[in-house]
């Protein structure tokens, strides 16, 4: 597991609040603590960045996530 997928811990029961977009996974949009803001970003169990849009890169640090919004 790549732990620069992982969501800060403070955020994750947030994420698992919201609805499912698929089965196990919640598409999000994320504020990082620079301020820029990605969509369609797609976490599974609450926990793990599996896809940022429709790459499967990732394309920032989730470490540096300060908000969390459902899509």
């Amino acid at each position: 597991m790549d732990t620069t997928r992982m969501i800060p811990k403070h955020l994750q029961e947030e994420v698992r609040q919201m609805p499912e977009y698929s089965y196990g996974a919640t598409r999000v949009r994320v504020t990082l603590s620079d301020s820029r803001v990605f969509s369609d970003v797609f976490v599974a169990w609450g926990t793990e960045i599996v896809k940022d849009g429709t790459s499967e890169e990732v394309l920032f640090d989730a470490s540096k996530i300060v908000k969390v919004a459902k899509q």
